[in-house]
């Protein structure tokens, strides 16, 4: 994988605490099989993370899901936040029925979760 293809690192949100934050503070948005956490981001970008618990499977599953979620959100969400002034953090956390989608029904269900949702434009 080229440096251009990759979840750039500036588009992570990578600290324990404002993950924890976000949960807290953010809203929730209730997917079939994601939940989405969104609060403005102090950053003034759009910044993510992906949860995926255990729900009792093998970490290789985990990280097959972790991966596709991300590339799900690089390639669909990520240029059109940059491009319209987005500032939010964000949590997508994966429910167990997550585990049993395909590529195409990850991303209908992550698409569909994320237009539903108005941004907080960045100063």
């Amino acid at each position: 994988m080229s440096a251009g293809e990759r979840f750039p690192r500036a588009a992570r949100l990578r600290s324990s605490q404002e993950i924890r934050a976000t949960f807290r503070e953010g809203r929730r948005h209730a997917g079939r099989d994601l939940d989405l956490f969104a609060r403005a981001s102090r950053s003034g970008r759009p910044r993510v993370a992906v949860v995926v618990p255990t729900h009792g499977r093998t970490i290789v599953e985990r990280n097959r899901l972790r991966r596709r979620l991300r590339e799900i959100l690089r390639r669909e969400w990520l240029p059109v936040a940059v491009g319209e002034g987005t500032s939010v953090d964000m949590v997508v956390r994966a429910r167990a029925t997550a585990y049993d989608l395909g590529f195409g029904e990850l991303r209908s269900g992550l698409l569909e979760v994320l237009g539903g949702l108005t941004w907080p434009r960045g100063s």
